[in-house]
Order: C-alpha cells, then structure tokens, then sequence
C-alpha cells in the first residue's frame, strides 16, 4: 500500500491540478456529493451571496480538496523530513516552542482543512502526542493509516470513551493531546452553539478537558503558502473563554471561524458539518 500512496505522491501538483481542472471545464463536479455539500455549506456562511457567486466561490473550494489529496499521499507515504520540507512557513510558532519548553502538556486542537494528515504529521515530528482516531472503513487502509499515524512513538485511540478516558490520562501526565475542534460529535456528547450565524451541534468535549485539566490549547490549521503548492502552518492561542463555563463552546467555535477565515477555500466544506440540524432548522443536505 506504501508503494502506491508513494506513487501518487511523485506525480507532480500540475497533473492534480490539471485533474482539477478538468472536472471543473468538464461540469462533472456538479454530479459530486462532495461539490453539493460544500455548496450548501458555503450557502449557510455567505448569505449574502447571489447564487451564481455561490456556485463560483463552490468551485475555487473543491478545487483545493481535490488538489490537495496529494498532500494526504505524502504525508502517507514519506519521511517526516520530506513532508515538512513542504512547509514554508509557521505562523506564531513560537506557542509550541513555549509550551513545550514548560514541560506542564497541552491540547493541540485541528480544524479539517487540506490534508489533517499532513498537520498531524508536522505536529508529530515537533513532539510525541495522544489523539483520537475515526475507524477507517477498508480495514487494510485503516491498518495502515493507523499504524503512520503511531510511528512508534505517538499513541492513538479510537473515538470513544476510552478515547476520552486517555487523553484525559494524557493530559494528567503533562503530555501533548491532538483533537479535532469541527466534528460533529456523537449524540449527547454535544451541544447547540452558533457557528456562522447558525446552530451547530458543537463538541464539548475540548472544553470539558480545558476546564478539567486547565491545560493550554494550541488551534492549529494548515493552508496554503503560494501557488507552487507549499503549505503553511497557523498556530493560534485559545481564547480565555474557554475556560469560562458560561463562554467556553461558543468560544471554542469562535476560535475555529477564525481558523478558516485563514483561507476560507482551504478549508473542508465537503463535511456535513450541519448533519444534526437544530429543532425546526432544515437538513441543509437534502438533495
């Protein structure tokens, strides 16, 4: 499996592009379940757009997802040192130099934007870490992803409580904790909380583990740098309201629209991130 993730990962970023493209000229896109679900998400954040600047800002959107499966082949498939010689520049990173260096832990908390596996990989290659992991569907390739996700030195557990129970342990132990801000979580593991103008059924449980632990938090996204296809890193501070009982999810959302208003085409519409519609809101992904 290695070989052909590391072949997908030789071809060059204009055939992806080029790939992009054609689905694009082609209006194939329009028959993908990916393209409507970003479309009704950008529909929800940017209201006050006509139809036609929807479909346009849609397009720029799936772009950058298709484009950017090529960065999830390289993280699958190559040594730390290659995939993070794709990474031209950190912002703020000097929160993960001082966290570290206080030897106290924290949580790293990710949005899904380009590739999470090419993040976690740069998180990881900064510091060993705890992270929660969603079962793979094809069992060789959860195998797989699994095992690069651990490279021997990072733990990773699958969402649930136990999950929860280790990272707790994790974090306990002054060590570093990755999760990630925008799933839609299980039932009763949630709340209603705004999230561009609309309720969104947001996870508590990174908050319950500021709250408990009183550890710092790191948000973190990768977007794009530059049009040659390297990456950047954006490193953000958690809000104080994040350990306010009464602020804490809405801050926690807060934080992660800020993360995408980075570069709001990087970021991964194709997620059913409103699945859970609020009492007497529509099921923006009825088609």
């Amino acid at each position: 499996m290695k070989a052909l993730f590391t072949l997908l990962s030789i071809l060059p970023r204009f055939i992806y592009v080029l790939i992009a493209d054609l689905i694009v000229i082609t209006r194939i896109y329009k028959q993908f379940e990916g393209f409507k679900i970003t479309k009704a998400n950008l529909t929800i954040i940017m209201p006050n757009l006509s139809p036609n600047e929807i479909e346009l800002e849609s397009i720029k959107s799936y772009k950058q997802t298709l484009i950017s499966t090529r960065e999830t082949f390289i993280a699958w498939s190559r040594s730390s040192k290659f995939i993070n010689s794709n990474i031209l520049v950190i912002k703020n990173n000097y929160l993960l130099s001082e966290h570290k260096e206080k030897n106290k832990g924290f949580m790293m908390v990710a949005i899904h934007s380009r590739s999470v596996d090419m993040l976690l990989s740069w998180i990881n290659s900064q510091t060993p870490t705890t992270s929660l992991y969603k079962k793979i569907k094809f069992r060789p390739l959860d195998k797989y992803v699994r095992k690069i996700r651990e490279n021997k030195i990072n733990k990773v557990y699958e969402t649930g409580i136990l999950g929860v129970k280790k990272l707790l342990n994790a974090l306990n132990k002054n060590e570093v904790v990755c999760m990630a801000a925008d799933q839609v979580p299980q039932r009763g593991m949630g709340e209603y909380v705004d999230m561009f103008g609309r309720k969104s059924y947001t996870t508590t449980l990174i908050p319950r583990l500021a709250l408990k632990t009183n550890k710092a938090a790191i948000f973190c996204s990768v977007n794009k740098a530059n049009d040659a296809g390297f990456l950047g890193i954006n490193l953000h501070p958690s809000s104080g309201d994040l350990y306010d009982n009464s602020k804490h999810l809405l801050s926690l959302n807060q934080s992660i629209e800020k993360l995408i208003y980075e570069n709001v085409y990087d970021y991964s519409w194709e997620y059913k991130k409103y699945r859970r519609p609020y009492q007497g809101d529509q099921d923006p992904y009825k088609f």
